[in-house]
């Protein structure tokens, strides 16, 4: 009977909370509704911003849908163990969830914009010398379509060009556009090409410095690799360690599992529980290519 009670009392608080996170910051609220779903209000664009910083785009409705998902895998982890100590584990997810998140979109939208950016360079330097103008080269290049990500941030330096605007300004423009440490040294050979009107040595130091950036590409892959294989490493060991648990529950111990019904292996999952979860945030931050550096 008390064990049905705390069940039905759990599920009633999760879905009072769980809409109170989905609606809180909604328009047309009173100011008082308004002033009890600030702190979420506040955690959600704190979210954003941090996001922002990174370089990612975000929205609270993204926030909001891994804070559900989240408490989700918290009540399933009740449901299934029984265990309310398991149960307050699981809301850990809800700060930890929205930075891994963000750090995973990070690092595939950072290496993505560089594997795109080698391409658009080998073809705007293809270009560069039967256009004989940056502009119009670039005009070839985006009518091609096949830029990925760097679509958009082409199309913003060929509309700085087409205004009036200078190279200098318009390189600038896509150097801080694109946001990686690599591309200066392009963009400065660009500036310098432009500067000496595309001559043939402008063009062939052009052509090397494009080189040295696809050199720099094909080691940052490798090191992706090996840091995908390294955190791969890393998951089967979380899963070798839960293996142990596994298999005790098996152990002929009467009618009790220690894990689920014992003060002390409820402890034991706990901490299991937490544990893995901390290796996978650490694991995240010192595994992954640091991105930052490219």
């Amino acid at each position: 009977m008390m064990h049905a009670f705390t069940n039905a009392a759990i599920v009633c608080s999760w879905l009072v909370f769980a809409t109170g996170v989905l609606l809180s910051g909604g328009k047309g609220k009173t100011e008082k509704s308004v002033e009890r779903g600030s702190y979420w209000a506040k955690e959600t664009d704190r979210i954003r911003r941090q996001a922002e910083q990174e370089g990612v785009s975000w929205g609270s409705r993204e926030t909001k849908w891994i804070w559900m998902i989240s408490l989700t895998i918290a009540g399933l982890l009740y449901y299934v163990t029984g265990n309310l100590m398991l149960f307050g584990v699981g809301w850990l997810l809800l700060l930890f969830l929205p930075r891994l998140v963000i750090q995973h979109r990070k690092h595939k939208t950072r290496l993505d914009t560089l594997i795109a950016l080698t391409d658009c360079l080998r073809q705007l330097l293809a270009r560069l010398p039967d256009q004989g103008s940056l502009s119009r080269a670039l005009e070839m290049v985006v009518q091609g379509d096949s830029l990925g990500v760097n679509t958009g941030i082409l199309r913003e330096v060929l509309e700085e060009l087409r205004l009036g605007g200078n190279v200098k300004d318009a390189i600038g423009l896509w150097r801080q556009q694109v946001g990686l440490k690599k591309f200066d040294h392009v963009a400065e050979t660009l500036i310098q090409a432009n500067a000496d009107g595309w001559t043939p040595a402008a063009l062939k130091a052009l052509d090397k410095s494009v080189e040295a950036l696809e050199n720099d590409l094909r080691a940052v892959l490798l090191v992706a690799q090996k840091a995908a294989g390294r955190k791969k490493q890393l998951y089967m060991a979380i899963a070798t360690t839960w293996s142990f648990p596994l298999i005790l529950s098996m152990m002929d111990t009467g009618q009790n599992n220690p894990y689920l019904h014992t003060t002390l292996g409820k402890l034991l999952t706990v901490s299991y529980v937490s544990v893995s979860l901390y290796a996978v945030v650490k694991g995240q931050d010192y595994l992954s290519l640091n991105v930052d550096e490219l």
